[in-house]
């Protein structure tokens, strides 16, 4: 019987097969193919980094891009040591993954996951769908080139520390400026937070009146204080890494508590939030300097349209 594979495995050869079938995907579409999601066919154009371009010149480039990022996937997913050096596999998935963020996706997943939360899913689009699917591939493809990086290098393939000494991520390292690094990212979010509940109570703090109204009549800002609430939450729940209770449940969680706090209960939604937060981040200064949209303008700030 073969080798069972192991989750290291399992992560390469699914970025390469989720990879692959957008690849061709795009090379249906580059061919006429119905129900291309990006450029001028965008369900909302004004936010595309390709406004103006159409699927027959944006759709060849995509399909190329992710086949040959499936290519580097499924070398990264194979057995063994590639004569390619590694830091060249790591860089390319690197570099396919920035693409993915800085272009094809923008602040929508991040808008949606918060309408989700008020149970609203008629803002979920076919670019919407299109945009996630295209972050999943390529993410899973940049974890799967850090497990490959960190097992050719003989480091643990779970946490990346070698024979050689911690360094900077030794516990006692850690223990330092860890605490510094989770203090900042609990006041950022709430100073965020701030801004839209003022919003959301009828103080127009930092805006125009003008914008201000514009919001108010399409409900933006409750949205916007939805979305803002659930981060400051997330910013409590960041105090978690250096307190007690952040590696062992405490008391009153019936069921759960004294047992240890598995790593993945936080590594993971943060990762998850922090790539949104930067795409998000990323497409409103590509916005800023990409110039004004007619769209944009006689909208007055984000909108969705199915």
């Amino acid at each position: 019987m073969g080798k069972r594979l192991d989750g290291a495995s399992l992560i390469g050869y699914l970025a390469f097969l989720a990879l692959l079938f957008y690849g061709l995907a795009h090379a249906y579409w580059a061919f006429g193919g119905d129900g291309f999601p990006f450029g001028a066919d965008d369900a909302n154009p004004e936010y595309s980094a390709f406004e103006h371009v159409g699927r027959d010149r944006l759709a060849p480039w995509i399909a190329g891009g992710f086949l040959g990022s499936a290519a580097v996937a499924l070398l990264l997913a194979l057995p063994g040591r590639r004569r390619i050096p590694a830091r060249v596999l790591v860089g390319a998935s690197a570099f396919s993954a920035g693409a993915v963020f800085c272009t094809l996706a923008d602040f929508r997943i991040l808008g949606n996951l918060a309408y989700v939360f008020m149970l609203k899913f008629s803002a979920i689009n076919w670019t919407v769908i299109n945009q996630l699917f295209a972050v999943v591939s390529v993410g899973l493809m940049l974890v799967s080139a850090i497990i490959y990086q960190r097992r050719t290098s003989g480091a643990c393939t779970g946490c990346g520390r070698t024979g050689s000494g911690a360094g900077w991520t030794s516990p006692e390292a850690a223990s330092r400026w860890g605490k510094w690094a989770a203090r900042t990212a609990v006041v950022v979010p709430l100073l965020y937070a701030g801004t839209r509940w003022a919003w959301a109570l009828g103080i127009p703090l930092g805006i125009s009146e003008e914008l201000w109204e514009e919001g108010k009549e399409d409900n933006l800002w409750i949205a916007g204080a939805a979305l803002a609430t659930m981060g400051a939450l997330g910013s409590l729940l960041t105090l978690g890494l250096v307190q007690r209770w952040g590696e062992v449940f405490p008391r009153w969680m019936v069921g759960l508590r004294g047992r240890r706090v598995p790593l993945s209960l936080a590594v993971v939604p943060a990762t998850l939030v922090s790539v949104m937060l930067t795409i998000a981040g990323v497409m409103y200064i590509r916005l800023h300097f990409q110039g004004p949209s007619t769209t944009r303008r006689t909208t007055g700030g984000p909108r969705f349209r199915r």
